[in-house]
């Protein structure tokens, strides 16, 4: 039987970061996933690690760590993943937006954060905001990372330190103890692990059912479009006022789909534009509906978008959790089994302060400082 002192289930950007936590405190690791290398969320995301779109308050402090985070990951293992501090740039179309987002702004600021507002003068840096434009806010360090590239960078740096990854593999059982897990995949391996970090989102539910366990997260179903390459110049995150509120809301209603801009250029030159949220359960398809209302959404932020060829759009599932936060520690009544999910939209932002906080509970057998705040027993 194979012994790792961590079994981490779930390759998409959230197993990954704390994949890379665990092994820098020195742990044995091993990756699983029933898929291939990151099948689920993380690959229908956009990549987006932002401050912008974050109210003051526990989400905008982990944000913060974990783009610094960022930084330091890029700075010590190299960019192959896109990773690029472009800025983001938050646009008021009312007077109320206006004094809004000038409140915002504010706020950021008092906390340390640079942004600044700006009610003229936004053409020069962003050229095709549209008429529509009363105001605008500038974070110029919130930043952008291909979500896909990232995932295999950060499984390339883990291999070449002896990381396992068995790919096709499901969690058949888990036997939680006091000392340890006893994973049994659905091939019939059997894997001893001191630990288990489930990093598998919305699918989170589905592995500790069979253990009569839960965690209230819920698929959060989003699109976004692809337009083609063209003479429309995006040099920032452009996200409408709105996003935000959209971004940050909690309420359940299966019936509605909510809209919100945000648009993105990509290095290879196309466009991505978003957003949307509703809760339609595992549902994946693409509704052509819900395209159309949020490429409206984005031209009217950026009328010359009108322009541009739609080349495909898709959809994932964001992992919902009841009050906004994810859920980050131990399952209660079964300690060893650590969860990392509920992180909504945000994945790829909070990614690298989850790694770090997985690790704070796993590897130095400690609790992390925000372990009031996301654990998972806070909803019991």
């Amino acid at each position: 039987m194979e012994r790792v002192d961590a079994l981490v289930v779930g390759s998409g950007i959230i197993g990954s970061f704390v994949a890379l936590a665990l092994r820098e405190r020195g742990l044995e690791v091993m990756v699983v996933d029933r898929g291939g290398l990151a099948p689920g969320t993380s690959r229908s995301s956009d990549g987006n690690l932002l401050c912008s779109d974050k109210s003051p308050g526990l989400m905008l402090d982990l944000s913060r760590r974990s783009l610094d985070a960022w930084h330091r990951f890029a700075g010590r293992y190299g960019n192959d993943c896109e990773f690029d501090p472009k800025g983001a740039t938050v646009v008021a179309r009312s007077a109320d937006e206006a004094r809004g987002l000038k409140a915002l702004v504010a706020e950021h600021q008092a906390r340390g954060i640079d942004c600044r507002f700006l009610d003229s003068g936004w053409h020069a840096l962003e050229p095709h905001l549209g008429p529509e434009t009363v105001a605008v806010g500038n974070w110029p360090n919130d930043a952008q990372v291909q979500p896909m590239l990232a995932c295999y960078q950060i499984a390339r740096i883990l291999r070449d330190q002896g990381v396992t990854y068995r790919f096709y593999e499901g969690i058949d059982r888990l036997e939680p103890r006091d000392d340890g897990v006893t994973v049994t995949l659905d091939g019939g391996d059997r894997i001893e692990a001191g630990h288990v970090a489930l990093c598998t989102g919305v699918w989170t539910p589905e592995i500790l059912a069979p253990l009569g366990l839960s965690v209230p997260v819920q698929p959060r179903k989003g699109h976004i479009a692809v337009l083609e390459r063209g003479d429309v110049v995006v040099n920032s995150k452009i996200a409408d006022f709105g996003y935000q509120a959209a971004a940050e809301s909690t309420e359940v209603d299966e019936t509605a789909v909510q809209t919100a801009a945000i648009i993105e250029a990509t290095r290879s030159g196309t466009i991505l534009c978003g957003s949307s949220r509703e809760f339609a359960g595992f549902d994946m398809a693409v509704n052509m509906q819900t395209v159309q209302q949020l490429l409206a959404d984005c031209v009217r932020i950026v009328p010359d978008l009108a322009r541009l060829r739609v080349i495909r759009g898709y959809a994932g599932l964001r992992p919902f959790s009841p009050d906004g936060h994810p859920l980050i520690g131990p399952v209660p009544g079964a300690e060893r089994l650590i969860v990392a999910t509920g992180h909504e939209g945000a994945g790829h932002g909070l990614a690298a302060v989850t790694g770090d906080l997985v690790a704070a509970c796993v590897a130095d057998g400690d609790t992390h400082p925000y372990e009031g705040r996301l654990h998972p027993e806070r909803f019991q």
